[in-house]
């Protein structure tokens, strides 16, 4: 929300919330990085968070998603994880996933304590005890059950094994992500908190650079929907010429550009 809230130049992609509602509800798609992913997240956690509903107009207005909301605008509990926060070191890797999906639960159990119940803290008290990832999502998908819609959304989701699979090898990178490891283990656990009878686990969308760690911890992502290649996403991140065109002419109006637009396209 610091784009907005501080007046950063933005082009506008609010359009696709739309077609993201109107897709599948477990959704994953990559691109290389630095085209966007992290911000397309923080779109959606803005737009979906139950708890900003009353931020809606300062972060939206001038937007397309605020002449065009949909029923499902702010009633979502966010469960958000970023993997690039993991560690890489194949002797420490689980013990940091750990930590990193404990800690980003923590955070939501204290976020969301009024409308999951938790007011007495016992839930957080649990977690913070817990010590496998794949227990700690399974106990909060427990407890949130009937209290809540979740939309998890996880980015980044192969920082690290995309790190081990280059620099430690292939076998240290199977070792993790194949048969009951913890990775794997973990995704099962997602299926299931999607799969269960009024499951909590409403929505999912997960970003990521490459495909092979999802065929490789899911059976090919069976749970959902891979809009990678469809045609109705390709302009989600990244920018067009024109757009960035526009952002050229901008920055050249205020003087803080000395080349001309056609010749900074040139270069690039």
């Amino acid at each position: 929300d610091r784009i907005r809230r501080q007046n950063y130049y933005y082009i506008d992609k609010t359009r696709f919330i739309e077609r993201i509602e109107d897709s599948q509800r477990y959704l994953f798609f990559i691109r290389p990085r630095r085209f966007g992913k992290s911000l397309l997240l923080s779109l959606m956690e803005c737009y979906y968070d139950i708890k900003r509903k009353d931020d809606f107009e300062e972060l939206f207005f001038g937007t397309y998603i605020y002449e065009h909301p949909t029923e499902e605008r702010n009633s979502y509990l966010i469960l958000k994880f970023n993997f690039s926060a993991v560690r890489s070191d194949i002797n420490e890797v689980e013990d940091s996933f750990n930590n990193t999906i404990r800690l980003n639960v923590l955070d939501f159990i204290e976020k969301y304590k009024d409308l999951i119940k938790d007011t007495d803290g016992e839930m957080y008290r649990t977690i913070k005890a817990t010590k496998q990832a794949s227990e700690i999502l399974k106990y909060l998908v427990s407890f949130v059950k009937n209290k809540g819609k979740i939309y998890l959304l996880i980015d980044e989701y192969d920082n690290f094994t995309n790190t081990i699979i280059s620099s430690q090898g292939k076998e240290r990178y199977m070792a993790i992500t194949h048969g009951e490891e913890f990775y794997r283990h973990f995704f099962n656990v997602i299926k299931w908190g999607t799969a269960e009878f009024n499951a909590p686990i409403s929505k999912l969308f997960i970003t990521g650079v490459s495909p092979v760690t999802m065929d490789d911890v899911t059976s090919g992502f069976n749970i959902g929907d891979n809009i990678t290649n469809a045609p109705s996403f390709n302009e989600m991140v990244g920018f067009r010429e024109k757009e960035v065109l526009s952002m050229l002419d901008y920055y050249k109006h205020e003087g803080l550009l000395k080349e001309t637009s056609e010749n900074l396209i040139e270069i690039m």
